[in-house]
């Protein structure tokens, strides 16, 4: 995780150079920089490839946290979320648009992993291989190991 890290770190003072070089000097809100790292950190490490490749599933989850504290803060009424509200309907939508995201990225890693090409130094990579040698062990019997709903919930 330690040169996940760095390169964010890398990455972020080599735009704030660039911002400075072009003006001579500049105040910077610095704030949204350190989010885009802290985000492209956690990617790096749970699924090996950077925030700009999860960036949707980034902002579905923001949004869906938004849409999750407006619920809480209103008037609960037993059932509620299963009405076809404007705010139950989008939060459906974004929990599906998450969840096959994901599965793209696992279906991708699945598939690179079989074929060797791809060294799973991250959680997600970790977690796909072993899967993946369990079910070999069981002689490729697919009721055996993980589902990718399974690894999706993880």
């Amino acid at each position: 995780m330690l040169p996940a890290f760095y390169q964010s770190c890398v990455e972020m003072i080599s735009k704030w150079e660039k911002m400075v070089f072009v003006k001579g000097s500049s105040e910077l809100d610095v704030w949204p920089y350190l989010v885009d790292m802290t985000r492209d950190v956690i990617f790096i490490a749970a699924f090996g490839s950077s925030y700009e490749e999860g960036r949707l599933i980034f902002q579905l989850l923001e949004e869906q946290t938004n849409l999750t504290l407006q619920a809480m803060q209103s008037v609960y009424f037993p059932g509620w979320r299963f009405l076809p509200t404007k705010r139950n309907r989008k939060m459906k939508v974004n929990d599906k648009d998450i969840k096959d995201s994901l599965r793209e990225m696992i279906k991708k890693l699945e598939k690179a992993t079989k074929a060797d090409e791809v060294s799973n130094d991250d959680l997600l990579g970790v977690l796909v291989e072993s899967n993946i040698r369990e079910i070999q062990a069981h002689g490729d019997h697919k009721n055996m190991g993980m589902t990718i709903e399974y690894v999706i919930e993880e």
